[in-house]
């Protein structure tokens, strides 16, 4: 039986949520004729599995004995875990899933580690995940690609604000952080200079946009299977405040699923999700999150290249139809990486042996 590893946790402010996310989708890959193993990212960032990791329980007072403290060395996709000074194998990887949220986990560093390995990554590559990690590098991409997306302005410090700048009420978010952590609506400098300050601790830099009046959120998730890519139904998440927060998205929130938006407007959003996941070469599941104005301007808002509980819900009815999904990402991500692994990666040459070359004497 193959053996698929199931990264959550990490160093970041989304590592609780992050957690629900892995442990569901363990969980869902126990259905098939993969065997799941949970590698937990700790908050100091130490990789560890262990049978316990498998229960959202267990996290409430995580005894770290019961663990696997667990490394990769390289060249190989073999997992080793320490035992006293040494590294005994453990398993042989076949396969990753990411199910971090925010930090080096979700902003392409980890893709990175995987692929050093050669590990096959059923979620998105180094590419994706660091440009829609970061929200202002997603706006330039998607100017690039002719899809509307909010003005900005990127503030590095307080000092920087000067009220004739902007026409409030604005938006300030961090510019690579998710969950709706550090988002905050202010009506005035005060306020505003108040929210940057807020932001910048969280993130080096972050984002004030004009805040839309009477607008509607909507989400829309895509996955390929067989080379196909497939997205779901659109889904409307409802704020209480106006402004969806973290609140709103995991403890006290409500969903329209599907949302009761016009048939037009939900082909438009379902064909913008398409060309999203096409032409940033994404994989995985992914969700797209759009703000539609009052007359019907559709804005993408964020591309999430880990969404919350890999948005599960919004392609499937059962656990049992979500394993079926994980099936066939991870097939496909074995498949890319077999079809990679024919290409030319090393070429022999005598530079090293002409030690009078012209590029040396400058070395």
């Amino acid at each position: 039986m193959k053996n698929v590893a199931v990264f959550f946790g990490g160093e970041s402010v989304e590592h609780d949520v992050s957690i629900l996310t892995g442990v569901l989708t363990v969980n869902a890959l126990k259905q098939t004729e993969y065997n799941p193993v949970p590698i937990y990212i700790s908050k100091d960032g130490i990789f560890y599995t262990g049978e316990s990791l498998f229960e959202t329980e267990s996290f409430k007072g995580l005894n770290y004995k019961k663990l696997k403290r667990i490394a990769f060395v390289s060249p190989t996709p073999v997992l080793y875990y320490c035992k006293g000074k040494k590294l005994l194998p453990l398993y042989t990887i076949s396969a990753a899933i990411n199910c971090t949220h925010g930090g080096i986990g979700e902003n392409g560093a980890l893709a990175g580690f995987l692929k050093f390995f050669n590990i096959p990554l059923a979620s998105p590559s180094v590419l994706g995940s660091a440009v829609c990690m970061s929200k202002s590098f997603t706006k330039v991409v998607l100017k690039g690609l002719n899809v509307n997306c909010l003005p900005y302005k990127i503030i590095e410090n307080v000092g920087q604000l000067q009220e004739t700048d902007f026409k409030f009420p604005v938006i300030v978010k961090p510019d690579s952080l998710g969950s709706s952590i550090g988002i905050e609506k202010a009506e005035n400098l005060e306020k505003l200079k108040n929210a940057t300050f807020n932001a910048l601790r969280y993130d080096n830099v972050c984002l004030i946009e004009p805040c839309l009046e009477n607008f509607t959120e909507i989400n829309c998730a895509a996955v390929c299977v067989d080379n196909e890519i497939i997205v779901s139904e659109c889904e409307r998440p409802i704020s209480k405040t106006g402004v969806l927060d973290f609140t709103d998205k995991y403890l006290v929130g409500e969903r329209e699923y599907p949302a009761r938006i016009s048939k037009r407007l939900s082909q438009k959003i379902k064909n913008l999700t398409k060309k999203l996941y096409s032409k940033l070469s994404l994989r995985g599941i992914i969700r797209v999150d759009y703000l539609i104005s009052e007359n019907g301007e559709i804005f993408v808002n964020e591309i999430n290249t880990t969404p919350g509980s890999l948005a599960y819900y919004l392609f499937s009815d059962s656990l049992k139809d979500f394993s079926k999904i994980l099936v066939c990402i991870v097939k496909q991500a074995e498949a890319e990486l077999s079809a990679e692994k024919t290409l030319i990666k090393k070429y022999s040459c005598s530079i090293l042996n002409c030690g009078g070359t012209k590029g040396a004497k400058h070395l």
